[in-house]
């Protein structure tokens, strides 16, 4: 579980080097009318590690607890991402992946394999669990690449 926690815990950081020095320009520019500007790719991680957070610390604690999937372009939409301060969130996004790490490096190995349900997807482990979210983020790291080299393109 070593390696595990040390990619979530690294993940800030590659968020950060990610759109370090991007301009304004950049940070809302789409790639396409149906796509996230890279602003609204980071409000929205900031906002699913508050899921992330409130789904392993309630299957750390909790007996088998119930999730539910949540609709992020409901979210980016309701939420009005694109009026929101990005820098409030990416350090918001810091301050939960730091909460946490500290937490899951002092789990035991029956920890790692308590289970939660989720509406959608079935039962996961935590384990199962922070992997989805260090792929998560890794992923949306990759859109954010795609999104600076489109840019870049239509230069």
């Amino acid at each position: 579980m070593e390696d595990l926690v040390q990619s979530y815990a690294e993940g800030f950081n590659r968020l950060s080097v990610a759109i370090e020095g991007l301009s304004e320009e950049l940070l809302l520019y789409k790639p396409a009318e149906n796509r996230w500007c890279i602003k609204k790719v980071v409000i929205h991680l900031c906002d699913a590690e508050m899921i992330a957070l409130d789904r392993m610390k309630r299957i750390i604690a909790e007996p088998n607890p119930l999730f539910f999937k949540f609709d992020p372009d409901a979210w980016a939409l309701r939420l009005q991402y694109s009026s929101l301060d990005m820098s409030v969130f990416l350090s918001l996004f810091a301050a939960l992946r730091a909460s946490m790490v500290p937490i899951l490096r002092g789990l035991s190995e029956e920890d790692w394999a308590r289970t939660g349900v989720h509406n959608q997807n079935g039962k996961l482990t935590l384990q199962e669990l922070v992997a989805m979210f260090v792929h998560h983020l890794d992923r949306h790291i990759q859109q954010i690449e795609r999104n600076k080299k489109a840019f870049a393109e239509q230069r």
